[in-house]
């Protein structure tokens, strides 16, 4: 029900200016599954800047073998909690996203190719934090939750077409591979809903704000339809963590 609503995402095809042809950061993540640790697929992410401000992102998801099964792209230049995306998967037609309009969100979603598009256009309640605008909701609430302010806010869901209540909170302070690290719990903030959904854990660095693991329920499906349960580790260059 809700298994599709946390992950990071993508944006409805719109025109990209000359100046933003060349990305200026690139990574990936692995994800495993979190039973047996085996590797499933990757993220591959392409952030376009333009005087410092980020404006979109392009990525790619590829199978254990490096071919190619998905996109997504997000667009983070006029709301970056918020933002327009659009993710498809090739495999079997699933298709997810929002188109943004000041206040006004379309959301849009099916699940198969043969499958026709249900939409639905509204305002959603404030704080809203949609797909991979949950990266930004933490670097911008970042002092509240280093200190160990629980935060709520109406996580927003193109394949339900619906909005539900979640929260995030510190988990503790730490290390992550030598360097420190903020961990995270987010969890649906409903207490019947919280006895079928887990909580998804997060680790994110310190310096940067960067996130640098996830476990929990994928945003990618298996051969069955069924969301993955995955950690997954992200790996940056260097310009990234040492900019």
């Amino acid at each position: 029900m809700i298994r599709k609503i946390l992950f990071f995402a993508i944006v409805f095809p719109s025109f990209l200016p000359l100046w933003a042809e060349k990305p200026k950061y690139q990574y990936f993540g692995k994800a495993y599954d979190l039973g047996t640790g085996k590797y499933i697929y990757s993220d591959n992410h392409k952030e376009y800047y333009n005087n410092g401000k980020h404006l979109y992102s392009d990525i790619q998801y590829k199978d254990a073998e490096g071919k190619v099964f998905g996109t997504k792209h997000i667009e983070f230049d006029k709301n970056s909690e918020v933002p327009t995306f659009k993710t498809e998967d090739f495999r079997d037609g699933y298709t997810e996203g929002a188109d943004v309009k000041g206040k006004s969100v379309r959301l849009f979603s099916k699940r198969k190719k043969e499958d026709p598009l249900s939409e639905r256009t509204y305002t959603p309640k404030s704080p809203a934090v949609m797909d991979g605008g949950f990266d930004y909701f933490v670097r911008n609430n970042w002092e509240p939750l280093s200190k160990g302010e629980r935060m709520s806010f109406h996580f927003l869901a193109p394949i339900q077409l619906d909005d539900y209540k979640f929260a995030v909170e510190k988990i503790r302070d730490g290390e992550w591979k030598g360097r420190p690290a903020l961990y995270l719990r987010l969890e649906i903030d409903n207490f019947i809903l919280k006895q079928v959904v887990k909580p998804f854990l997060l680790v994110y660095d310190v310096r940067t704000r960067r996130i640098l693991q996830f476990e929990g329920l994928s945003n990618i499906n298996d051969e069955n339809g069924k969301s993955l349960k995955v950690k997954i580790v992200y790996d940056y260059p260097k310009e990234v963590l040492e900019p």
